[in-house]
């Protein structure tokens, strides 16, 4: 019975794109039928059908989708777009390959597309007083044939090892395109960010090895600190377990105005997968009635908000904030973190290299930071 396939609306084309693209955003199997395959964009009548099961929601979804303005539907369509980008900065090593790997069963379950980018160093940057030499300025050049022509074989060939990835998996229609660009890597990045506008971006991360550990890499941080969109951090100790890599997440709140918009972020993003949302608070101070007060107004809006997702929300009292959610995330299972670069949020904390190594040296779960 599950398995019935139904119509839940006719419309014209256009239409039923948009409630086609709304619907696969909230993890909703549909096709379209009766398309009018001569001239498509035209076409009155397309039907869009989804399996019974899903009928009551999807019900839902498109009596917001008809409710909507001009404005409000072309918002809504720059949106979907935008969720249905990754942009993953890569370097060709193992952790970057193993971002790739969660970059893909992202993109899976959004149905999005993936953009690798990589920037490579330029010897000649700040280099011209020392070229007056021709022949100094043709080694040169040479040198920078040889990184370029490397740089485009090694993300050819990444590029190709995603793609049987993604058929090994079943998956044949994810697309994936892929960029090389001379320059310092953090301005590389976030140029792609303003003119590609992802949803979230993917970056790996890895310690320096030996007693000196900077588990969130300067570059990474720079990207968070300034990234105008989600970046989602796969740590190197991660292991992709699969398409559903994410059933239980942490959002770590401080009451921050900025919650809320970060947490219909994080529900627009993880829609598809089937997921536990745990939001949590941790204080220094035992028995805070304004903190309850706080965490009881937020639990309201969450079940309000979000009726058909399990959400639970806690006030922890710890000595050490940084501790007391390391523990509570080993105590519930969690496999993904969410925070906000708020100033006022945990992340300044993390970026403090000697809480880092406390925290996350043995860390394996990705962290999802939202910029405020």
């Amino acid at each position: 019975m599950e398995d019935r396939i139904v119509t839940i609306t006719s419309c014209h084309y256009a239409r039923a794109q948009l409630i086609k693209a709304r619907l696969e955003a909230a993890g909703i199997e549909c096709f379209l039928t009766h398309i009018n395959l001569v001239q498509p964009g035209v076409a009155t009548g397309v039907r869009v059908k989804i399996q019974e099961k899903d009928a009551e929601t999807a019900g839902k979804i498109i009596e917001e989708i008809m409710g909507m303005t001009g404005e409000e539907k072309h918002a809504t369509i720059q949106k979907l777009k935008r969720i249905r980008r990754i942009l993953v900065p890569v370097d060709f090593s193992e952790y970057s390959d193993n971002a790739c790997e969660y970059a893909l069963g992202l993109a899976v379950k959004l149905k999005a597309e993936i953009k690798l980018i990589y920037s490579y160093f330029n010897p000649l940057v700040g280099s011209e007083p020392y070229l007056e030499n021709n022949a100094v300025a043709f080694h040169f050049d040479q040198i920078l044939g040889d990184i370029a022509k490397e740089a485009k074989s090694q993300i050819s060939n990444l590029k190709k090892r995603l793609r049987e990835k993604a058929c090994e998996m079943g998956f044949t229609q994810i697309k994936i395109v892929a960029t090389l660009e001379r320059g310092i890597p953090e301005n590389v990045i976030l140029h792609h960010i303003e003119k590609y506008d992802p949803g979230v971006v993917v970056m790996g991360s890895k310690g320096r090895g030996g007693n000196s550990f900077d588990y969130i890499g300067s570059v990474t941080k720079t990207i968070i600190q300034k990234s105008t969109v989600p970046v989602l951090v796969i740590p190197e100790k991660s292991v992709f377990q699969g398409i559903d890599f994410v059933n239980r997440a942490l959002y770590a709140t401080n009451f921050e105005t900025s919650d809320f918009q970060s947490l219909r972020r994080l529900m627009t993003l993880l829609r598809p997968f089937e997921i536990k949302i745990f939001c949590v608070h941790i204080t220094e101070e035992s028995d805070s009635y304004t903190e309850s007060t706080k965490m009881n107004f937020l639990k309201n809006h969450l079940k309000t908000e979000y009726p058909d997702h399990e959400v639970f929300c806690h006030t922890l009292f710890h000595e050490d904030v940084v501790e007391g959610l390391q523990d509570y995330i080993e105590k519930q299972e969690i496999d993904l973190l969410a925070l906000t670069t708020h100033k006022r949020n945990i992340i300044e904390r993390l970026f403090n290299p000697g809480i880092t190594r406390k925290m996350l040296f043995h860390s394996h779960i990705p962290f999802l930071v939202f910029h405020t």
